[in-house]
């Protein structure tokens, strides 16, 4: 009984979580991200005590984004499968963990990356549009 109960409640929980196994992993890369260009700035800013206070804020923010994600993949499955809930959020997730990165990359390098990529996009832009 206890045996057929668990292989249920396996079989249920993979399937709920497999769809969205590839979002669940984004985060943590792109959170680990951060945090490695987030602990370069502090080095760059003479901070000398890196506090578990401090790092703890990691681990919370991973929690509310996996929460948003799965909230959205509930949403995706009871209201409409057809409007990309999970990825949405995923945007936005990307959006502001990029936004922190790039800060961090500021501090510590001098420049922005999301400039020189937009620059570079430009250029790329302007080469194509006059080939036309």
């Amino acid at each position: 009984m206890i045996s057929k109960l668990s292989t249920y409640l396996l079989t249920g929980l993979s399937a709920f979580f497999l769809p969205i196994s590839w979002a669940l992993i984004s985060v943590i890369v792109i959170v680990g991200i951060d945090t490695v260009t987030g602990v370069m700035a502090a080095g760059k800013n003479d901070v000398k005590n890196i506090e578990s206070r401090k790092m703890g804020r990691v681990v919370s923010k991973i929690i509310y984004y996996f929460s948003a994600i799965i909230i959205c993949n509930i949403a995706a499955l009871h209201i409409d499968d057809q409007i990309p809930f999970v990825k949405l959020s995923l945007v936005a997730i990307m959006t502001i963990e990029v936004k922190s990165i790039d800060e961090n990359f500021r501090k510590t390098f001098g420049f922005s990356f999301v400039d020189k990529l937009l620059k570079g996009f430009k250029k790329l832009n302007r080469k194509d549009s006059e080939k036309d």
